[in-house]
């Protein structure tokens, strides 16, 4: 089950580029890596989140404003989060936003 999450996890990294960059649970460097890795769950909800970034890019005329807005996203709320269900609850409501555009 790790194995395939690991594959999906870099799938989902390579088909979203900068959405977010997706944990490498083989070492990992930051409290939301550490999160992450520590949650089928929370991993789940990122790569929900990750696929709306890339159907949202796929739909709007400002790419690079979208890329901004997520990096900005990234730094203050996702990065933010000391928890599991803050990081889901994150995930699951940039997700929502995200499949608006």
């Amino acid at each position: 089950m790790r194995a395939l999450r690991c594959i999906l996890a870099l799938w989902c990294a390579l088909a979203t580029a900068d959405a977010g960059a997706i944990a490498d649970c083989s070492k990992p460097k930051t409290k939301t890596d550490w999160l992450l890795c520590s949650s089928d769950r929370a991993a789940t909800e990122e790569q929900r989140m990750a696929l709306a970034f890339r159907e949202a890019m796929n739909r709007v005329a400002d790419r690079e404003a979208l890329l901004k807005e997520q990096d900005a996203w990234t730094a203050k709320v996702r990065d933010a989060c000391n928890d599991v269900p803050c990081l889901v609850q994150a995930f699951r409501q940039r997700a929502e936003e995200l499949e608006t555009y």
